[in-house]
């Protein structure tokens, strides 16, 4: 009856957690208005989130087939989220849409230093203004 009891809050807790990063995935990725926010909000997100709900769910049906074939789910997750994640940052960068009019309209300005990217070098410099040239 105890490990009934244990099993029950520890499910809980790991769905409340893993709800928790879902929900606050959601706000930023309405509250934030640079893509390269959002797309971190939405990466870590996914990770997370899925990883406390598959949590939950494999303390609630105990170790069986079932949580073998759930954890291979968040194993299959943590592979191709991040590196998806990555590439579409990567088309941001290389596509030209993030232009400084655009990242000036939709950022907070504060410490945020542009950034063109250089494409026989592969490597991001910071941007000159035009009256330094």
């Amino acid at each position: 009856m105890v490990w009934q009891w244990i099993r029950f809050i520890l499910g809980t807790g790991f769905l409340a957690f893993g709800v928790f990063f879902i929900v606050s995935s959601v706000v930023g990725n309405f509250k934030f208005k640079f893509a390269l926010n959002r797309m971190h909000s939405a990466a870590l997100g996914d990770t997370l989130g899925l990883l406390g709900i598959v949590l939950g769910m494999c303390f609630y049906h105990g170790v069986n087939v079932t949580t073998v074939k759930l954890l291979l789910i968040v194993a299959l997750v943590w592979i191709t989220s991040p590196v998806a994640s990555h590439l579409l940052m990567l088309m941001e960068f290389t596509s030209g849409r993030l232009s400084r009019e655009s990242h000036e309209e939709t950022s907070d300005e504060e410490g945020l230093e542009h950034y063109s990217v250089d494409m026989n070098r592969g490597a991001m410099r910071p941007e000159k203004e035009e009256d330094e040239k």
